[in-house]
C-alpha cells in the first residue's frame, strides 16, 4: 500500500454517492491500520441552525461533523487564549456578517480546525466529504484569497500554513466523484479543470455506480430503456477511460453499511 495523504477531499454534484464512497474509503484506510476520521461541514453560514459539532463512532468509523460557530469560537479562543472573549466575538453582528459575506471565510475557519486536529495528532488522516462542486472551488481558493487580503498578523500566518498544506501534493488529494452519464461526466471534467487552476495537488475523477459491467452480458434480454443506458455507460467509459482513475460497479446491496463494505475492496487506487 502506498503512503497515504493526510487530507482527502471528496467532491462532486449531489446524488453521485459521494458520502457513501468517502465513508467506504475511510473504512478502507482503517482496515489498513491508519488513524482516520470521516469529516463533514454542518453549515455554510452563521445564519443556519446551530446544532453544535458532533464526534461519534458509527459502525466502527469516527464521524466528525463540524459546526461553523463552534469552529469559529475554538479558533478565536486559541488565538486569544480566552473562552469568554471568543464566545462574545462570535456573537457580534460584525463578526457574523464578516463570515457570512466574505466568500470563503467559513472554509478558512473549517480548514483551520482541520489543521489544528492534525497538529495535535500527526498520524491523523482526514477524509473530507466536501460540499457540492461550487463550494469546493471556493474552499480550495479561500486560503489564497485571505493571504492576499491580510498582509500580516495572525490570520496571514495561519492562511500561509493552510495554503502550504492544502497545496502540497504529498499532503492533499482531491477526488471528483461522478456518475456514468454524459452530462455528469462533462460537469466532473469542468470541475477538475476549475480545481486544477486553483491548486497543484492531484485531482482524479472516479466514476461511481456503473451498471454496465453487471448488465452487458444479458444485454439482449434487457428492457429497451435499460439496454440503452447500459450501452451509453459502456461507451462513455471506453471513450474516456484514460481520464478516469477508477470505475466502480453499482453495488447490489441495500443497507448503507453493506454498500460501504462492498466498495472497500475496489478503492486501493484512491490512495
Amino acid at each position: 500500500m502506498n503512503q497515504p495523504h493526510r487530507l482527502y477531499i471528496f467532491t462532486g454534484k449531489g446524488g453521485v454517492g459521494k458520502s457513501t464512497l468517502s465513508k467506504a474509503f475511510t473504512r478502507y484506510l482503517l482496515e489498513h491500520d491508519h488513524e482516520v476520521v470521516y469529516l463533514t461541514f454542518q453549515n455554510q453560514s452563521l445564519g443556519e441552525i446551530h446544532k453544535g459539532s458532533s464526534d461519534k463512532l458509527v459502525n466502527g468509523i469516527r464521524e466528525l461533523s463540524l459546526d461553523l460557530e463552534d469552529s469559529a469560537r475554538n479558533y478565536i479562543e486559541k488565538k486569544l487564549n480566552s473562552k469568554l472573549i471568543a464566545g462574545w466575538i462570535v456573537k457580534t453582528p460584525f463578526f457574523r456578517a464578516l463570515i457570512n459575506m466574505v466568500p470563503g471565510f467559513n472554509y478558512l475557519i473549517y480548514l483551520g480546525k482541520i489543521l489544528d486536529m492534525q497538529n495535535e495528532n500527526p498520524r491523523l488522516i482526514v477524509v473530507l466529504d466536501a460540499p457540492a462542486s461550487g463550494h469546493a472551488l471556493t474552499m480550495v481558493e479561500s486560503t489564497t484569497n485571505f493571504k492576499q487580503i491580510f498582509e500580516s498578523g495572525i490570520i496571514f500566518e495561519d492562511t500561509g500554513k493552510m495554503l502550504s498544506r492544502l497545496n502540497n501534493p504529498d499532503y492533499t488529494k482531491i477526488h471528483v466523484i461522478t456518475l456514468p452519464s454524459l452530462m455528469a461526466w462533462q460537469e466532473a471534467v469542468e470541475l477538475k479543470v476549475g480545481l486544477s487552476e486553483r491548486t497543484p495537488v492531484t485531482i482524479d475523477i472516479t466514476v461511481n455506480n456503473c451498471l454496465y459491467p453487471l448488465l452487458e452480458k444479458d444485454l439482449a434480454n434487457l428492457p429497451l430503456g435499460l439496454k440503452q443506458k447500459t450501452i451509453n455507460e459502456k461507451q462513455l467509459v471506453e471513450e474516456n477511460r484514460s481520464q478516469m482513475l477508477c470505475v466502480l460497479e453499482h453495488s447490489l446491496k441495500q443497507d448503507p453499511m453493506a454498500i460501504e463494505t462492498d466498495l472497500v475492496g475496489s478503492l486501493s487506487k484512491l490512495i
